[in-house]
Formats: C-alpha cells, structure tokens, sequence
C-alpha cells in the first residue's frame, strides 16, 4: 500500500516565513488554490481514506481533498498535528535569529517525541487500510521527521524545505516503511506518473 503524505497548503504566516506549530491558522486563497490542484494530480488514484491533523490549515487541505476525489472517509487524528514550537513559534526568521544569539533556550517539542507519534499514526493507518491506498495530511516539521527517519538521515529535518501541498509517498510493504518520492509539487507528480510508475529508491 501506499501513503500519500502531504503537507497542508498556504497559510499567512507561511508566505512571512513565520514558525507556525499549533496555532490554528487558516488556508489563505493560494492554499486553497494549491489543494484544488493537488486533488487535480491525484485525480487518476484511488484512496480509501483521508486521514488529517485537527489544526484547520490541514483539515481543511483535507476536505478539499477528499471533496474533489469522493472520498467519504476523512478521518481526524492528533499524532500528525505540527510539532509545537513553543516560544519560538510565529517568530518570523530575524527575530528566530536574535531569539537565539540572545542565549535563550527554546523549549519545542522534541524532534524524538515528534518522530514517534508520527511514525505510531503511519503504522496505526497502515495497519487499519491495509492494502488500501490512503492520504494524511499534516506539516513541514512533522513530515520531515517521518522523511528523515526513513531515509537514514539523507533527506527531511534539516536538509529541505517542504513546499505547500507536497506529496511524499510511503511505501507499507511486508510489515515495513519505505520512503519513494517526496516532495513533489502537484504538477512534479502530475508529469512523474505521466511517464512512469515505476518502484521508488530503496534507502539503505
């Protein structure tokens, strides 16, 4: 089977280049622009299920999704909400910058913790729609810590930057996770699944 990960579209507070954890900030009109084309992309799969983070810029990313692909099952689950950045978040990148050239320490939510509970979420939705092609929706910390993990470090936390409405696709094979394609922008997936459909790198 296989799980398309993707981040929430546009929010304010994105376009400013703000820390955005559990403040529920709304899609701006882009986002919901972004979401309608990413339902476009996957207009040719089939999912079961879409699976949300309760924060309103992914739950509604998820219901324009699911509106678009007829899929009647949009589930709400609180392990792939964003990690909580604490007395960092909304700080746009200066005042980050001097936050931290003051000494002070921040207190975020541990990049372990945020591994675990996003990697419990996948394996509680693959076990229950095994088989069955399913989408989450969740954020750019939260997904990146899933990327990371499953490529051994190569990619994810630290390493990039997610675009809004990215699609990363795990694969649930024999009881374990591989990470295929990640990243891509609805029109990068639209174009990759034009020539090909081919098995993703195998991380090792």
């Amino acid at each position: 089977m296989r799980i398309y990960l993707i981040r929430h579209g546009e929010t304010d507070w994105n376009k400013q280049g703000r820390f955005q954890g559990r403040e529920d900030i709304a899609l701006n009109e882009n986002g919901i622009m972004q979401a309608k084309r990413c339902a476009s992309a996957l207009s040719e799969e089939r999912f079961k299920a879409v699976i949300s983070s309760p924060l309103i810029r992914a739950r509604r990313t998820a219901e324009i999704i699911a509106e678009q692909l007829g899929i009647t099952q949009l589930l709400i689950e609180e392990g792939i909400t964003e990690r909580d950045f604490a007395k960092i978040s909304g700080m746009t990148p200066g005042e980050r910058e001097a936050f931290y050239a003051s000494g002070e320490l921040d207190d975020q939510e541990p990049w372990e913790d945020v591994c675990d509970r996003m990697l419990d979420s996948l394996r509680k939705y693959a076990e229950q729609f095994h088989g069955e092609d399913i989408i989450m929706i969740s954020h750019g910390a939260s997904i990146n810590s899933v990327l990371s993990i499953l490529s051994g470090g190569k990619t994810g936390t630290g390493k990039i930057i997610l675009k809004n409405t990215c699609i990363n696709i795990i694969y649930f094979e024999e009881d374990m996770f591989r990470l295929g394609e990640y990243n891509l922008a609805p029109e990068e997936y639209r174009k990759a699944t034009q020539f090909s459909r081919s098995e993703p790198p195998e991380y090792t």
